[in-house]
């Protein structure tokens, strides 16, 4: 075998590349694939052991340039391989990644619809209904927009109010969800059966097509005839993927609307968000999202959209206004025609966070009598 000695930066990500394939997602691996010849074309003819702890200083310093931290900790990931694999060769003594630490993240804020900006994308008339449905229909389930643009009618049990999460449409190939509590059942609601039947009107007779989903082991492919629910009306196909929803559809949607510009992606986010907000049970937000406990609605997806929450500061200055010697008029109690929940009902309101349903008709009765 060539000793390791002789071999350049190149080399080594290069084989650690050819096995990281087999490993990786075709996402992942295209999205690292670009980042590991970003650094062959800037350090790939230097020989391996060459580089010293302050070179890779340096080389974190060009990124910052360039990247945000998140980016930048992938180009470390493909480093710290590459140089694991060139000491276990013998063809280094001291790994130049030692000490070299992981750089936080600044989290990205989610930026939901609010009700205001729902409204007026559902009064926007699109010559595409299936990419407006589709957007809507994610609103409420809170899919992936990968899981969205890959669901078939044979997912779609109309009697039992039930979507089968089963695949995803991830770059140019159909997988299974990204990790195994993503396969799931997902409760569909009145709104959400009522747009599937519009869109069956669309696409329903649509034949079936033979399609090839990657397995969990990003090798195993499995033949699958799904009719797919949500076509591009611009050549009359599936979606083929996110990217070309948000460029072909979603981006000059929210154009016409009048909506500000976001990805697709924070659709998701409205769900848990809108859910959040309106007191449903993180829970079966959770459950819903595919999560198996509420960590990531906290962490990533949940945010509290005050133009569409009650009026607490005013719930609140009431229940202390005896305190202070004041009274509130009535009229304070109600804000833009909504009924602010009062010191009992926000009790009871805690006690049925659990119980979505019981939650939603405690709501609807409270308003019936305002």
């Amino acid at each position: 075998m060539e000793n390791g000695n002789t071999k350049t930066l190149e080399q080594y990500i290069k084989s650690y590349m050819k096995s990281f394939q087999f490993l990786a997602a075709e996402s992942t691996f295209k999205s690292d694939n670009c980042k590991a010849n970003r650094l062959i074309d800037s350090y790939g003819q230097i020989p391996i052991q060459d580089f010293c702890h302050s070179d890779i200083l340096d080389i974190i310093d060009d990124l910052h340039e360039c990247y945000a931290n998140k980016t930048i900790n992938a180009f470390l990931t493909i480093l710290r391989a590459t140089f694991a694999i060139a000491k276990r060769d013998g063809a280094i003594d001291t790994d130049p990644m030692a000490g070299i630490k992981t750089l936080k993240n600044g989290k990205s804020k989610p930026y939901p619809f609010t009700k205001a900006e729902l409204k007026k994308l559902h009064n926007t008339a699109s010559l595409c209904e299936s990419g407006k449905n589709a957007a809507e229909l994610n609103v409420l389930t809170g899919l992936r927009i990968s899981e969205i643009l890959a669901i078939g009618w044979e997912d779609i049990d109309f009697e039992k109010r039930k979507l089968y999460v089963r695949r995803a449409r991830v770059l140019t190939n159909y997988k299974t969800p990204k990790n195994p509590e993503s396969v799931r059942t997902v409760e569909l609601n009145t709104l959400a059966i009522s747009i599937l039947k519009q869109q069956l009107k669309i696409t329903g007779k649509k034949p079936a097509l033979n399609v090839s989903v990657v397995q969990e082991d990003n090798k195993t492919r499995t033949q699958e005839h799904v009719r797919f629910v949500f076509y591009n009306s611009k050549n009359d196909a599936p979606f083929l993927n996110a990217a070309q929803y948000n460029k072909a559809f979603f981006k000059g949607f929210l154009e016409d609307a009048g909506v500000d510009h976001r990805g697709a992606g924070q659709l998701r986010h409205t769900f848990a968000s809108q859910n959040l907000t309106a007191g449903i049970s993180k829970d079966w937000i959770a459950m819903q999202m595919g999560h198996t406990d509420t960590a990531m609605i906290d962490k990533h997806y949940g945010e509290w959209i005050t133009d569409d929450s009650p009026d607490y500061a005013n719930a609140s200055a009431k229940h202390l206004a005896g305190t202070f010697g004041q009274s509130l008029p009535a009229d304070e109690t109600e804000v833009s025609g909504e009924v602010i929940i009062q010191n009992d009902e926000m009790a009871l309101v805690k006690i049925l966070q659990t119980k979505p349903e019981l939650l939603a008709a405690v709501k609807m009765l409270v308003g019936s009598q305002s």
